[in-house]
């Protein structure tokens, strides 16, 4: 039961990702995007990430595409009736989505490579993992022990993801307001 919800989940997330990147329609394919990260929020449940799960639909399912919505909706009513002209609709696999195709593939090869060169079987923390026998039992509070691990273990790496996310606020809110010189 449990295989055939995580298949559907999974079926439903490429689904809805390969629908939201060759939609024209911008506002159905916010909607579909919604549905791609609702999904994938129950992935993340599968792999007993509870607080991923749950940072993923407050954080992206709540903010990010209601935002997304209203940026749309606000930005310019002229655009806004272009994007949802019912003519434009979805055309799978033209010419120009081709190259972004074969880059995406090139990535998948480059990633799959580099997964293959590690070797993840001979790395010391999971043979170590392996001989004392530790494994995640899914009883634990993975919130507590990400906010334990964070302001413990994890303290510089985090904060200084967090200053990195900060420059980049800063460059987007500079790049936003920057007028065009014609």
């Amino acid at each position: 039961m449990l295989k055939t919800v995580f298949y559907i989940l999974s079926f439903i997330t490429v689904a809805s990702a390969i629908y939201t990147v060759t939609c024209r329609n911008l506002a159905r394919a916010v909607f579909v995007f919604f549905a791609t990260l609702f999904c994938l929020a129950g992935i993340y449940v599968f792999a007993f990430a509870d607080f991923v799960a749950i940072t993923q639909i407050m954080v992206y399912v709540g903010g990010i595409v209601i935002l997304m919505l209203f940026g749309i909706m606000l930005s310019n009513r002229k655009l806004f009736e272009v994007l949802t002209e019912t003519k434009a609709e979805t055309k799978l696999f033209p010419i120009s989505v081709l190259g972004g195709i074969a880059l995406s593939l090139l990535v998948f090869a480059g990633l799959l490579n580099i997964i293959w060169l590690s070797n993840l079987g001979e790395l010391a923390w999971i043979k170590s993992n392996i001989a004392s026998n530790i494994a995640y039992q899914g009883d634990e509070n993975s919130a507590n022990s990400l906010g334990v691990n964070f302001m413990t273990s994890y303290l510089l790496p985090f904060e200084t993801i967090s200053v990195y996310l900060l420059a980049v606020l800063i460059g987007a809110a500079y790049l936003a307001r920057r007028k065009r010189v014609r």
